[in-house]
């Protein structure tokens, strides 16, 4: 038994005590994990820079998609979902079909004219991309759109 005692003598921390952490190892561990977060952003953005937008690529045909009809497609890559809309009054816009809040894919609802999240109820026009409800911080990110030689092109 005298081995046990000098063993408790050696190690005075009880193996309860040995999983409790302090206010300040708390601090420093989130402290460290914020300053890695704010490093792997900044070697993401170094080493992964943001898509180039993509020449003009026809999406669809003129008369293709009747007022209120919508067409997804790619672009500036083909990483990145978008969408074609025709509104009510015969004009062609395009969208990134990545919602601006947490990139949930969203889709255009003819009969609410509106275009849809379904992830966290988040709402915009389709006239101009900008927010109408829900959580999303800023206007979906818009594409120019042209007419040549009967081709919809979007960039």
């Amino acid at each position: 038994m005298s081995n046990k005692s000098h063993w408790k003598e050696s190690y005075p921390v009880s193996q309860a005590e040995e999983h409790r952490v302090s206010r300040r190892e708390l601090a420093k561990f989130a402290c460290m994990g914020v300053a890695a977060c704010a490093c792997a952003q900044g070697v993401r953005r170094t080493l992964l820079p943001a898509p180039r937008a993509a020449d003009s690529i026809p999406v669809a045909r003129e008369g293709e998609l009747a007022p209120g009809e919508s067409k997804l497609f790619k672009y500036p890559t083909d990483d990145h979902p978008a969408i074609l809309i025709r509104l009510d009054d015969g004009r062609h816009v395009a969208y990134s079909q990545s919602c601006t809040h947490l990139m949930c894919p969203i889709h255009f609802d003819a009969k609410r004219d509106q275009l849809v999240c379904p992830c966290h109820q988040g709402f915009f026009n389709p006239r101009d991309g900008s927010v109408i409800s829900g959580p999303p911080p800023r206007a979906l990110p818009s594409f120019p759109v042209s007419t040549k030689n009967g081709m919809i092109f979007v960039g």
